[in-house]
């Protein structure tokens, strides 16, 4: 294939979670996909889409924009048609940013009149109406994301909250403009565009709005949302003959200790461990001690060996409850507590893994999944098909092969860990879902 082959769809994501859900939908889709990590990187030629993953939710928003944009330069050296912003279906962001400066770069690089926000996850209940955010009945605001220890979410008007963040004007395209489908989205947004309204957030309901906005924005030179409305994408660009043909493929399966690293304290998070903890060995690391300067790691490698020696599965994790990492933020810093407990569990993945010998491993949450790649020096994955919310398998190389899953805090099933380290050992072949969501067999 030509080296000169331009790339139909290239992404941002601003996390290694996302990142990797979104790759996994495209895979799914049967879109030839390319999975790197950090903005050091050129585009390979035998790709329809490349999936660039970063660290930038909760750094500063300069370098936020200047990682972001280097992202989108190597994208943009393929001749990528389209460039997405990818963030987290709860809108995850501080006050100052980083989704509106981000965006608005991109907009400024591209020459986009205006841009799509569309963070909605129907698949899990994440829908945005009258520019309000639910995760179900709740509000944003309402729901556990108001708690979270790095970015609480405690407005659930997005407008508001991108308009907070952002140096252009932020509006709505409405329920009933997204329900009467594609063509009376793209008129709402000229008609905001003329009003000199370009940061444009859309109702989101039910899935066949995803695919409507998909359709309104295929040829937009920036779309911004979670990782859901690209999945319904490809179909698209395979009618407009933008590819020629989807594929199938396999993800191997790797033999090999398990352990599961748990960074995240999101509600749902800690219930999986708990339900992990029932049958296998668990450590929490006490974030406390660390700072008091005690051999946590040594510990927790030592609980590790045993494990491995006993030939079981295990988990290690820093997460705290509520109250306790509202201690630690007040007396650390709120991103102190939270870099110590990433540096302490890359310290323990670098040594499980190219000491000890584990070979598949699910981190748990986005930032200690980005801090954890980071360590491991990794810089690209083959990613598997999407299996549901959450569950975006992956293999790379050490040298030695090494299965992964990099999980969201707030999504998988309570048994995600058991269930992730017991498939991680079988191949996984797939051929393109023509439906979305895939039908579950």
């Amino acid at each position: 294939m030509s080296s000169n082959k331009q790339l139909v769809f290239g992404a941002v994501a601003d996390d290694l979670t996302g990142g990797s859900e979104l790759a996994s939908m495209l895979v799914a889709r049967g879109i030839r996909t390319r999975f790197t990590i950090g903005t050091a990187t050129d585009s390979g030629a035998d790709f329809d889409a490349h999936v660039i993953a970063l660290k930038t939710r909760v750094v500063s928003a300069d370098e936020a924009i200047s990682q972001v944009l280097q992202a989108a330069e190597t994208l943009l050296g393929r001749g990528v048609r389209q460039i997405f912003f990818k963030y987290c279906a709860t809108f995850d962001s501080t006050a100052d940013g980083n989704i509106g400066p981000c965006a608005e770069a991109l907009m400024d690089r591209l020459g986009a009149r205006y841009a799509l926000f569309c963070p909605a996850f129907c698949e899990t209940e994440r829908t945005v109406y009258q520019g309000h955010m639910f995760g179900g009945p709740q509000l944003l605001a309402e729901s556990p994301k108001r708690n979270d220890p790095l970015t609480p979410m405690t407005d659930s008007n997005l407008v508001r909250v991108l308009q907070r963040q952002s140096r252009r004007k932020a509006g709505l395209v409405n329920y009933k403009a997204v329900d009467a489908g594609a063509g009376a989205i793209r008129a709402a947004c000229e008609t905001l565009a003329d009003q000199d309204i370009s940061l444009v957030l859309v109702d989101t309901l039910h899935e066949r709005h995803l695919a409507s906005i998909a359709e309104a924005g295929v040829d937009m030179p920036l779309l911004t949302g979670n990782s859901s409305i690209a999945a319904h994408l490809p179909p698209i660009w395979l009618r407009n003959g933008l590819i020629c043909a989807t594929h199938s493929g396999t993800l191997p399966g790797v033999m090999g200790p398990g352990a599961v690293l748990v960074g995240s304290v999101a509600e749902q998070t800690l219930l999986q461990l708990e339900w992990f903890a029932r049958t296998y060995p668990f450590i929490t690391v006490d974030l406390e001690r660390a700072f008091a300067g005690d051999d946590v790691v040594g510990e927790a490698i030592d609980f590790a060996r045993k494990a491995i020696c006993d030939n079981v599965p295990f988990a290690i994790s820093t997460a705290q409850p509520h109250g306790s990492v509202e201690r630690l933020q007040s007396r650390y810093g709120r991103y102190e507590a939270a870099a110590k407990a990433e540096d302490l569990l890359s310290r323990v993945a670098t040594t499980i893994t190219l000491e000890l010998g584990v070979r598949r491993l699910v981190v748990a949450g986005g930032e200690t999944s980005g801090a954890v790649i980071s360590a491991l020096g990794i810089s690209e994955m083959t990613v598997g098909p999407y299996q549901g919310p959450g569950m975006a398998r992956a293999v790379t190389s050490l040298p030695a092969r090494l299965a992964l899953m990099l999980k969201s805090g707030k999504l998988g099933k309570l048994d995600v860990f058991q269930t992730v380290l017991d498939e991680m050992q079988r191949d996984l072949a797939y051929t393109p879902a023509s439906e979305w969501p895939p039908l579950k067999k």
